[in-house]
């Protein structure tokens, strides 16, 4: 523990929660019990669904009460409150788009199971931030609050916000807009990231996406004829490819390197069914785990359910163009109070016939822009909620019927050696275009079809001829029928772990958590004849080549060579979109829009089109040509490397350079940073490699985007085997036990079991504490 840890624990002291004796809380129907291993993972067993769903919110609240407070304040909008004008650009942004809106709106329509599964998930956060401490989190004090009570609106909040921050497309949208805007409609021709043709799909596995129509190009046309010119991986394999002769299946989503983690571990059990696995924090449901008969697990899906329109706002300020007349809209007068301030900030927000007016709360002067999402509407709601139950391929599959939240692709695999995939969320309909743009909103034709794509028409598989599946955010299928979107992260990494799993048919875990920790580099063999074949009479140029020639295309933390590669790639990156975007080529190379979402999908689709570009070498974008441009990137990364750690290559590890540091939201204040936040450490892996830590290719060497959020590993019929792993632990108190206790294992790939049986519950169990109804 370093002094800062220490003085801190002396001035606040521990704040442990309750985790042991009787306890009784109010919003239970019947006792709950709740067993916590020796990793604070709690087995939560109730008598009643709603019981059950209220001891994981419990556990959720006594463990990271300051985590779902944080959450609460941005889907509500009332962060500014907490922390002062910091906020503002957040609550801004919430209010504008609603996702509390969106939230009371989907509880009006949900069926009535649903609404009390949320409902006991709220009330059970509130009991267990408040009832389950003896003393409120250190971060309330610091910050002079006390913890807010949650409701079944920021229970489905939860889910708005998910489906915002990882919908596929509305940054895409945003950052072609950008770049049409600010350096024309040829730059975007030119640098927008398509998917390459010669990439994997899901279904079938290896399949290659082929040339895709040219959507953009004709999206582009009609565009300037109205308007005018301006990351996870899933995987499984069934018995015919298992040593043990039972199906296997694996997950790593990948998300910012947050603490504490996005994911909760628990079992829960009612007389009915048991779950055991990886929760979401904020919300009462399981998209990686196992019912002691199948297993799941989920990747993002990227359907593009989300569009944004310019829309043309008269001088009122409250009506905008709608075919050829102005239509009033709906305006809200929304108080956002601010800490310090004695008056609230007032935001009127414009509710247009397509959404909401968000242009305003975004980066980059985007203007006059709403925002239609699948998910800012009220449609019936299962999926997640109720995967837990499924007993069966077809019941996972008919679950996601009701799921109009973020895309996901479901990998299934259960006790009867069935594998299958299901592409879930609803996809919209167009009249026209492809959603790659921003649609004028007062033409009639860029409006959505009533009805979306039909489910029975969303991409699934069941027990492929090959005996695996493989997701990792790629294109799902090479059909070009029904559309689904075309911004798919590129396919390197899913292209590797297809071709791994093919070389073997005796599959096991141990097999698997390697695979998990794979850093070689697919976009290296693709790019290595266009990099070693370039003329070196520059030294720097020269010390680089002489690195790379010998490099196994490893990307390990303490490989010199790959630090002038990952240098080099960003360098190339950054001169390709400053060559035909000079005024735009930091969104056309990732940059973000809003504090929600500080990069575009972007930043992990730009090495693709490298590849194209090198093998193509096109006219017209460097004086001197490709290969002397590609010498002068790699010069200029090798001077990079011994600018930072002098002339000895020994210093110039990858990990070395670009570090990692699993950062909470108070470290971003000193001292605070060495209280709460964990690193840095030297670490491996880049954008496309199966262990995914993201590459900023506008600053390298900065902390990664997304990383491994979790790891789990399923051997599907004998799941006491099976293994889960957090990028620190199951608390947010950083004097918890548990708030870093598994990071060493989650460094070293390795995992933890989560007790399913009730003899390895009783065995496993460490602390134990009942909880009780309180008297009517």
């Amino acid at each position: 523990m370093n002094l800062a840890k220490l003085l801190f624990g002396l001035g606040l002291g521990r704040r442990l929660p309750i985790t042991a004796g009787r306890l009784t809380v109010e919003g239970l129907k019947a006792p709950v019990q709740v067993d916590r291993d020796a990793w604070g993972v709690p087995s939560i067993t109730a008598g009643s669904d709603e019981d059950a769903w209220f001891g994981l919110g419990f556990c959720q609240g006594q463990d990271r009460a300051f985590q779902l407070e944080g959450m609460l304040r941005v889907i509500r909008g009332t962060l500014s409150e907490l922390i002062g004008p910091d906020g503002l650009p957040v609550d801004r942004f919430s209010r504008r788009i609603g996702f509390r809106r969106a939230a009371r709106a989907q509880l009006g329509v949900l069926h009535p199971d649903i609404r009390r599964q949320l409902e006991a998930f709220a009330r059970g956060v509130t009991a267990g931030a408040t009832a389950g401490m003896r003393r409120r989190a250190h971060e309330y004090v610091l910050l002079r609050t006390p913890p807010t009570a949650w409701t079944a609106e920021d229970a489905a909040g939860v889910l708005s916000l998910q489906s915002f921050a990882l919908a596929s497309n509305w940054d895409s949208e945003l950052a072609r807009y950008q770049v049409l805007s600010k350096d024309g409609p040829e730059a975007l021709r030119l640098l927008d990231p398509a998917y390459p043709e010669w990439q994997g799909v899901a279904s079938p596995p290896g399949a290659k996406a082929g040339k895709a129509a040219d959507r953009l190009a004709g999206e582009l046309s009609a565009f300037l004829e109205v308007v005018g010119s301006g990351g996870s991986n899933n995987w499984a394999v069934n018995a015919s490819r298992s040593a043990s002769g039972r199906p296997l299946l694996a997950n790593d989503p990948h998300l910012p390197p947050t603490l504490p983690p996005h994911w909760y571990l628990a079992r829960l059990s009612t007389p009915t069914w048991t779950v055991a696995g990886a929760a979401f924090a904020g919300a009462p449901a399981f998209p990686a785990a196992h019912n002691g008969f199948a297993a799941w697990g989920v990747t993002v899906g990227l359907v593009d359910n989300t569009d944004l329109y310019l829309e043309q706002v008269a001088p009122d300020g409250r009506s905008v163009l709608d075919g050829e007349r102005w239509r009033s809209c709906q305006v809200l007068r929304e108080e956002i109070a601010v800490k310090g301030r004695s008056e609230p900030v007032v935001e009127e927000v414009l509710i247009t016939p397509r959404g909401p007016l968000i242009g305003p709360a975004l980066e980059g002067e985007a203007g006059a822009i709403s925002i239609r999402a699948v998910w800012l509407e009220p449609h019936p709601l299962r999926g997640l909620l109720d995967v837990h139950r499924c007993r069966s391929f077809d019941q996972f599959r008919q679950v996601w019927e009701d799921w109009p939240a973020l895309s996901l692709n479901m990998v299934y695999a259960d006790v009867g050696d069935t594998i299958g995939w299901q592409l879930t969320g609803t996809a919209p309909r167009r009249r026209q275009g492809h959603g790659l743009l921003p649609q004028p909103g007062w033409e009639p034709e860029s409006a959505w079809l009533p009805d979306p794509v039909p489910f029975a028409d969303m991409p699934c598989a069941q027990n492929p001829q090959q005996g695996l599946i493989v997701t990792a955010n790629a294109n799902p299928t090479a059909a070009a029928e029904p559309f689904l979107g075309a911004d798919w992260i590129e396919g390197y990494r899913q292209d590797r772990i297809v071709e791994l799993l093919r070389e073997r048919s005796d599959w096991d875990l141990a097999g698997y958590a390697e695979l998990q920790r794979d850093v070689f580099s697919v976009p290296w063999r693709e790019l290595q004849e266009h990099v070693l074949g370039v003329p070196g009479p520059d030294p720097d140029a020269a010390r680089g080549l002489s690195l790379l020639r010998d490099w196994d295309g490893r990307v390990e933390a303490g490989s010199a060579a790959a630090a002038v590669f990952e240098i080099w790639q960003a360098e190339m990156v950054r001169r390709v979109c400053q060559a035909k975007a000079p005024n735009s080529w930091e969104w056309a190379a990732g940059k973000g829009f809003q504090v929600l979402a500080p990069h575009s999908i972007f930043m992990v689709r730009r090495t693709g089109h490298l590849v194209r570009l090198l093998r193509e070498r096109p006219g017209g974008w460097f004086e001197e040509g490709w290969p002397v441009e590609v010498a002068a990137a790699l010069a200029a990364a090798v001077r990079e490397l011994d600018r930072r750690f002098g002339p000895d290559p020994a210093a110039w590890g990858w990990g070395a350079y670009r570090r990692l540091t699993l950062l909470h939201p108070l470290g971003a204040r000193k001292p605070l940073d060495r209280v709460f936040n964990l690193g840095p450490f030297p670490w491996g892996g880049d954008s496309n490699t199966v262990a995914q830590a993201s590459v900023d290719p506008t600053d390298p060497a900065a902390n990664p985007g997304f990383i491994q959020s979790l790891r789990m590993l399923v051997d599907v019929g004998r799941f006491e085997d099976s293994r889960w792993i957090l990028p620190g632990g199951q608390s947010g108190n950083p004097l918890s036990p548990h708030y870093d206790d598994q990071l060493p294992l989650w460094l070293r790939g390795e995992g933890i079991p989560i007790a399913f049986g009730a003899e390895e519950v009783r065995s496993s169990t460490e602390r134990s504490l009942s909880l009780l109804p309180s008297p009517a």
